[in-house]
């Protein structure tokens, strides 16, 4: 092992290490804001579980060799790195469903689906990595084991090419298709968001100047704005998720071109394995402003949707989209 490995292993190591860490303060502040029934919160949690997954497979140190030991290690690795990155494409895309249903569907009983979701999202992986098995495609790419090879001597031949098409078919195929999708929810919600938010200013000028109504009015304007702040950064999941595979992808695409980008042969993996730690800052990020539309919530001794006006025009709409956001970022279907 020269130098430049050596140095991306030990990055491998630090970010998957940091990774994990990240991974593990989700679930902790996850059980301590008491918040196990909001359904959005509950598919992160199954994309953190994955995500440790995934980490602690990177952190495998297989060293290469004859050894019939080596090829079980590769397969056990191998076949944990596939299953745990396809099911954190399934929850992140899962997620962007559920945001997406939730606020232009205004479904607020999705947690009745709550089994079906995380059957598909822990169950249907197992297809998508026991297939290199049958088909013997796991092996060494330098740093880890995963499906195809990084010895150039082997693209030369059809057998090669064949672990190729696996490749691309069974990891990047789902991870671009997953995330495209939920890509073009989060385009349609942000859309949403800016329509309500232009109709919500309009609806501010045209009431009246009565003092009580206005002082009522700014505080519902600010609750609805923090919960659908909460909402855009639950959907900065699937753009970490694309960020941290893009390395991944470039090299792929390269070579297929019969190309090799070299600076990318070890960054690649040290991207994907940050995805842990990037998502556990977002998670920090959105648990404060949760924590504190829970706090507003709580002092005002009933839900402040309840407080919307039955003789105002807007009175039914801004009642339902209210209900959509508050079911994401609070346990309010629930209550």
């Amino acid at each position: 092992m020269n130098n430049q490995d050596q140095t991306i292993k030990i990055l491998k190591i630090s970010t998957c290490s940091l990774s994990t860490l990240g991974s593990l303060f989700i679930i902790v502040v996850y059980f301590k804001m008491g918040m196990r029934r909001n359904f959005a919160l509950k598919l992160i949690m199954c994309l953190t579980i994955s995500d440790i997954i995934f980490s602690l497979s990177n952190l495998m140190y297989i060293y290469p060799g004859p050894k019939p030991q080596y090829k079980i290690l590769c397969i056990i690795q191998g076949f944990l790195i596939q299953y745990s990155s396809i099911a954190c494409f399934l929850f992140c895309f899962l997620l962007c469903l559920c945001i997406f249903w939730t606020v232009i569907k205004n479904r607020v009983n999705l947690s009745e689906h709550q089994m079906t979701f995380q059957l598909i999202g822990f169950c249907s992986p197992i297809l998508f990595a026991l297939i290199p098995i049958i088909t013997n495609s796991y092996n060494t790419q330098i740093y880890v084991c995963g499906i195809a090879n990084d010895d150039n001597d082997l693209y030369k031949n059809n057998q090669a090419l064949f672990v190729q098409i696996e490749s691309i078919s069974l990891f990047y195929l789902p991870l671009w298709f997953f995330n495209i999708v939920g890509m073009t929810f989060i385009i349609r919600v942000s859309l949403f968001m800016t329509q309500l938010r232009s109709q919500s200013y309009q609806n501010q000028r045209s009431r009246n100047s009565d003092q009580q109504e206005m002082q009522l009015f700014t505080q519902q304007e600010y609750e609805l704005q923090l919960s659908q702040r909460i909402t855009q950064n639950m959907l900065l999941y699937p753009i970490i998720m694309l960020i941290c595979y893009s390395g991944m992808t470039i090299y792929a695409i390269a070579k297929l071109c019969d190309q090799e980008i070299q600076i990318l042969r070890g960054i690649r993996f040290i991207m994907a394995d940050c995805l842990g730690l990037c998502n556990s800052i977002a998670y920090s990020y959105n648990a404060i402003m949760i924590l504190r539309l829970k706090k507003m919530m709580q002092q005002q001794q009933a839900l402040p949707m309840m407080k919307f006006r039955s003789s105002s025009k807007d009175s039914d709409y801004s009642r339902k989209q209210f209900e959509s956001f508050l079911s994401i970022a609070t346990i309010y279907n629930d209550q």
